[in-house]
């Protein structure tokens, strides 16, 4: 897997590119070029809700609990294990006129912030201990050379947070460099801009192919 300084040499050499092609040392690559990459990152990541992004969690509930910790993520579904069938979600304010005093097995939840992050609320609250699943879109962008999940890129041997494929990877670096590009240029009417943002479009398209993604982009210029 390429490492953030494998990334910026490559982007650095692109055609057009406007910075230095040999940077020395990761300390002295310019701060625009930084956050070109992580902005790009951060902007193809979020796109769709890509299979290699799709994660799940078992969360332990305790009897008369009524919440507990979010994963840090974007949470698609929940059911308690053994149930059979999905909990409902509803909306906070749907849940502000349902009764704290009933419990039973969880029949449905949504999502509020506390002061340690999202959590997961449930009603009715449990009766007893049960194992809440989660199934939710991964947030951590990056991880360190020591495995340590990051939420973007940030030191010089951090790696994208991506299965171990060749293919898969070289796709999304084709993305990340052709949008890295386009925030460098940054100037829509640059005679450079057009050529790396249909390079994007291209690439993101036969990045959705590879991994199966069906639903309909979130593209925002």
């Amino acid at each position: 897997m390429k490492s953030y300084f494998d990334i910026i040499k490559d982007v650095s050499n692109l055609r057009w590119s406007i910075v230095d092609p040999e940077p020395t040392s990761f300390a002295e690559v310019q701060k625009a070029v930084k956050l070109a990459i992580e902005q790009a990152h951060s902007y193809i990541w979020s796109l769709s809700d890509f299979p290699f992004r799709i994660k799940k969690d078992v969360k332990q509930l305790e009897k008369n609990i009524s919440a507990v910790m979010a994963p840090k993520g974007n949470v698609i579904e929940a059911w308690i294990a053994g149930s059979g069938g999905y909990l409902q979600e509803v909306d906070h304010r749907e849940a502000d006129f349902f009764s704290v005093e009933e419990s039973g097995t969880p029949k449905c939840f949504w999502i509020e912030f506390g002061e340690k992050g999202a959590e997961i609320h449930l009603y009715p609250k449990p009766d007893k201990p049960y194992n809440l699943c989660v199934r939710y879109s991964d947030n951590y962008k990056a991880k360190s050379a020591q495995g340590e999940l990051k939420f973007n890129l940030e030191e010089v041997d951090d790696v994208i947070n991506l299965p171990d494929d060749k293919t898969l990877e070289d796709l999304y670096l084709k993305c990340l460099y052709t949008k890295a590009m386009e925030y460098l240029i940054a100037d829509t009417t640059d005679e450079n801009y057009q050529p790396y943002q249909k390079e994007f479009l291209e690439a993101y398209q036969n990045l959705r192919r590879l991994t199966g993604v069906k639903i309909e982009p979130r593209l925002v210029f």
